[in-house]
């Protein structure tokens, strides 16, 4: 199936669509961006009740409550789940953290645009190990019909540091109309790329959480997919989950991070950008430092038990 374009209509990114599939729109300026007519999602996959239910009994927060945990500066510990550990999880971390609650909605849909140079720089420079390496995407939350160009730094204190603008409905301004996302991405990079294209797309859906005094936020990313620009190389990924812990700066004195000691499962490194092109182009990439990795996604999707295997 093949999506229609979408046409903004206003500067609240309501759009309209051919059918129930959604893609980005993208024409940015001064970037080689062709529209893609791109098989992107088959609709929102439902929670399984239990899942739904044990959210509904979390705390909520809006997006503005966020002052300590709100974290664009940060460090990241990155772990990998079975699908089938999440509800023991949820219930363990009930009462530790609130839920990010949009209109009574608990879980989020995200849909990215990936950039990067014709000869993937910016993936090879993660893969090398490379320090001052950046990642760049377009992302639209589904929800919430929003879109903002991002630029990742992780830094030589291995930060993350993230910058963006939400982009209005002519896909070249912020809102403010200061800084086009040409102008935007040079200066975030200090102007090292300037032959960025779209070179994936991906999505996944999202769990929220935060815990504003530990100034923490941890995201439970599920359901995840690739697929390539032109289409029809699309890749799911059903059986585990990605948890994210950001904080201000690094501290095992959390409520996750305690709970992910007490079942032995430990941090990993995982880029969902490298990892998606590790899959979509294993046969033109290199990919030897992503192999503990794509295997354990292996084992993780074919994975029956309802606790974590440990990490070695």
């Amino acid at each position: 199936m093949i999506t229609s374009q979408l046409r903004f209509k206003d500067d609240d990114y309501s759009v309209e669509t051919d059918g129930s599939l959604l893609t980005f729109a993208t024409e940015l300026q001064g970037l080689k961006l062709k529209p893609q007519a791109v098989d992107i999602s088959e609709g929102e996959q439902k929670l399984p009740e239990q899942i739904s239910e044990l959210l509904t009994s979390f705390d909520g927060y809006k997006l503005n409550d966020l002052n300590n945990a709100n974290l664009m500066n940060r460090v990241d510990s990155k772990f990998m789940l079975p699908l089938s550990f999440l509800p023991q999880l949820l219930q363990q971390l009930n009462g530790h953290y609130r839920v990010l609650d949009i209109n009574g909605k608990r879980y989020f849909s995200y849909s990215n645009q990936y950039l990067d140079t014709p000869e993937l720089d910016l993936y090879q420079a993660h893969h090398n190990g490379k320090l001052n390496r950046y990642k760049v995407r377009r992302r639209r939350y589904v929800d919430t019909a929003t879109e903002y160009l991002e630029v990742k730094l992780k830094n030589n204190q291995k930060r993350t540091i993230k910058t963006r603008i939400k982009l209005t409905k002519d896909n070249n301004t912020n809102l403010e109309g200061k800084l086009d996302s040409t102008a935007f991405i040079e200066q975030q990079t200090k102007g090292q790329f300037s032959d960025l294209r779209v070179t994936q797309h991906s999505g996944y859906q999202r769990i929220a959480l935060a815990n504003e005094v530990k100034a923490e936020r941890l995201t439970l990313d599920f359901n995840l997919w690739y697929n390539t620009p032109e289409g029809g190389n699309k890749v799911t990924l059903p059986g585990f989950f990605i948890a994210e812990l950001k904080q201000s700066k690094k501290s095992k004195n959390s409520p996750f991070y305690q709970l992910m000691s007490k079942h032995h499962v430990f941090p990993t490194s995982f880029s969902k950008y490298c990892i998606g092109c590790a899959l979509l182009y294993s046969k033109s990439v290199k990919a030897n430092q992503f192999k503990p990795v794509l295997s354990r996604l292996t084992q993780l999707n074919h994975l029956d038990s309802l606790l974590p295997v440990e990490s070695k």
